[in-house]
């Protein structure tokens, strides 16, 4: 099956150069699954999107056109399991950086059928570059992924680790990165740079849930190597089991298990 494409809720794939999508990266996406019909997450995806549009001063698309666009890609899809890529573009303009205040947005939706194989548990490896610090843009999912995709051009195993300026672990390339030290579940904070998954949140309050204390804070490689469990998280996967970090291998996964299937019986 081909993705369906709508653009400004039209079925199509062509966008114009003069769109600032095409020509500066200037706007904000959220990758969705859809699971037996239904749309998972969506109030947490849509959050973000608000989040990143009120913060780089994007005019606003209603919730109801979003989920009108989404409902109608889905059924020329006939997909009860997809991927669902929302991307909101500021809109078309000429040369240069600025814009009109009423400037029209364009809402683009591209639905896809699920990857046929994810991957079990996951190697990782360093990256060879990671996050500049950068607080303004912080937890905005917007459109300018040359970081991430930097990170991936090396790649030496199923996921890279990245860090910020001062070298601590902040993720992997496409998703968040937990660990487990002693019962003690362990996260980077995304205060500077990085990315909240939708998913991070909710592990966070199942593992307070599951009585596991919880650490957001600075984490480094030799902290994140002296640990009992590493997983990895993203919308897409899931929680996935870490097996090895370079040549460090890891065979604990007991309170992974235990949070991904927890995870699971909540999509259910």
């Amino acid at each position: 099956m081909k993705e369906v494409v709508l653009i400004n809720g039209k079925q199509q794939s062509q966008l114009s150069v003069f769109n600032r999508l095409t020509q500066f990266g200037d706007g904000l996406f959220e990758t969705c699954v859809v699971k037996n019909a239904q749309l998972l997450f969506w109030s947490a995806h849509f959050s973000r999107l608000e989040k990143g549009r009120k913060q780089l001063k994007i005019n606003r698309i209603s919730e109801q056109q979003w989920l009108k666009d989404i409902a109608k890609a889905l059924l020329i899809a006939k997909l009860e399991q997809a991927v669902v890529k929302v991307v909101l573009s500021r809109g078309q303009s000429m040369r240069g950086y600025g814009f009109e205040a009423d400037i029209e947005p364009t809402r683009l939706v591209i639905v896809s059928k699920m990857p046929d194989k994810i991957l079990s548990e996951y190697t990782l490896s360093v990256c060879n570059s990671g996050y500049a610090n950068h607080q303004l843009l912080s937890n905005i999912k917007h459109c300018n992924r040359l970081e991430q995709i930097l990170a991936r051009s090396d790649l030496r195993a199923d996921e890279c680790i990245m860090l910020n300026d001062d070298g601590w672990v902040i993720s992997v390339t496409q998703g968040n990165i937990f660990a487990i030290k002693s019962g003690v579940l362990l996260t980077p904070s995304l205060e500077k740079c990085g990315i909240a998954g939708t998913r991070r949140a909710v592990i966070l309050k199942i593992a307070t849930a599951l009585d596991l204390q919880v650490k957001v804070g600075i984490l480094t490689l030799q902290a994140l190597n002296d640990c009992d469990e590493i997983f990895i998280s993203n919308s897409i996967i899931g929680i996935k089991s870490v097996t090895a970090i370079n040549e460090k291998c890891f065979d604990q996964h007991t309170i992974t298990r235990q949070l991904a299937q927890a995870l699971e019986e909540k999509l259910r």
